[in-house]
């Protein structure tokens, strides 16, 4: 059973990493802490592993591949390149032993995280997003702690966006996403 979650998950980080390749060689940008590594994993990937079969052994090798741990996190409009050593999303990262965890917990995500990027289509849905917090606000269905809460959420998420843009090749000023 471990062996067909193995191959799965090398499946998965077999198409996290040709996608990226791809969207790199198109020009889409990569901002954030942990952008090299993106950038590095997917060039490692694609000058290692494209265009091959990828059978068993192949898959064992991308799984163990500590360079190659790349996990996108739709709902977070992020990209995890996991390093267990400085994963904040690990409570046990400082405890001596193996490594830690082998793969992110998404629901434990941290904005300080060094292993986080972000790339122009994972910014293009925040923008997304802040048109729908803006609509909902516009409405003005949600009770006031809710709205409150969602304008929080806004400015983190402009802020965002902000530093995404401003860490783009060329960029002098940022535009106000809507």
């Amino acid at each position: 059973m471990l062996e067909v979650l193995d191959q799965e998950k090398g499946l998965a980080l077999a198409d996290a990493l040709t996608e990226a390749g791809e969207r790199i060689a198109a020009g889409e940008s990569v901002s954030g802490p942990a952008a090299d590594r993106y950038r590095a994993a997917a060039a490692e990937f694609s000058d290692r592993y494209a265009g091959t079969y990828l059978g068993k052994r192949e898959l064992r090798a991308l799984v163990d591949n500590p360079r190659l741990q790349v996990y996108e996190d739709p709902k977070a409009f992020l990209t995890c390149n996991h390093d267990a050593f400085t994963a904040l999303c690990d409570p046990d990262r400082d405890q001596a032993r193996d490594g830690g965890r082998g793969t992110p917990d998404h629901s434990r995500c941290q904005p300080a995280c060094a292993n986080i990027s972000r790339t122009d289509s994972q910014i293009t849905a925040l923008r997304a997003e802040i048109v729908r917090i803006d609509d909902a606000v516009e409405a003005g269905l949600n009770p006031y702690p809710i709205a409150a809460r969602e304008q929080q959420r806004r400015a983190h998420l402009t802020d965002i966006i902000r530093r995404h843009d401003a860490q783009r090749p060329g960029a002098a000023d940022p535009e106000e996403p809507r």
